[in-house]
């Protein structure tokens, strides 16, 4: 006769001097899981979640504001806004490096600010709200960047400094933006023309039709010399 195996229903065995438990596959002897453990709201990693949540917050009121044609309440949640991320910034940089900042924040609240600024023609607090990003090596799309602000500029009416950012723009970004390049070398061609330099300006749009002869935008439409009109582009 082989070996005699214990029982174990209801935690008792046949066998003497053994010991076994009771049938229970869900666990349900060892009575509730031990609660969650509560988020601790006075951590400065906490603060800085919640910090940045208001953030992101006041630019969807901005947003909303800014569809409604409502540009003076626009305008103060994106500064607003603007505020609170200088103080998120600071407190970021007091628990880690700058390199684990979240530039995306950075860069949206800056842009949008810069925007509600122009749309005010409040240029010279757009231009500086610009420059914040453009000097900060960080931020990989800075050629972007100075062509908004050459576009400034020309609203201004200063040429000369419209034409070095446009310039400068073309140098940063990389060739293989084509339809990008394109556009940029078309505002320069238009404030050549503003400046009465039509020898350039025409060299610029000659340019132009030599480059996008087979070029097709992103929907299909081929790029056609016509579509350089007088007005800049890339806002």
């Amino acid at each position: 006769m082989g070996p005699r195996h214990p029982c174990i229903i209801n935690g008792k065995t046949s066998d003497r001097g053994h010991s076994c438990s009771a049938f229970d596959p869900l666990g349900q002897a060892r009575g509730p899981a031990p609660p969650l453990e509560t988020k601790n709201e006075d951590s400065p990693e906490e603060k800085i979640r919640q910090l940045e949540k208001e953030v992101n917050k006041l630019v969807e009121k901005n947003c909303i504001a800014n569809s409604c044609g409502d540009l003076k309440v626009a305008l103060e949640k994106a500064k607003e806004a603007g505020r609170k991320e200088r103080v998120l910034v600071r407190q970021r940089e007091q628990l880690t490096s700058p390199e684990n900042i979240n530039l995306d924040v950075t860069y949206s609240v800056l842009c949008n600010l810069a925007s509600h600024y122009s749309a005010k023609e409040m240029y010279a607090e757009a231009l500086n709200t610009c420059q914040v990003l453009v000097k900060n090596k960080m931020f990989s799309n800075a050629g972007i960047l100075k062509v908004y602000m050459g576009n400034i500029y020309v609203k201004q009416r200063n040429y000369s400094k419209a034409l070095k950012l446009y310039q400068m723009a073309l140098d940063q970004i990389p060739s293989v933006h084509k339809e990008m390049r394109i556009r940029i070398i078309q505002n320069i061609g238009v404030t050549f023309i503003q400046t009465g330099q039509y020898s350039d300006a025409i060299n610029s749009f000659e340019h132009i039709m030599n480059t996008a002869s087979n070029l097709k935008e992103s929907h299909g439409r081929k790029i056609h010399p016509d579509s350089c009109k007088t007005h800049c582009t890339c806002n």
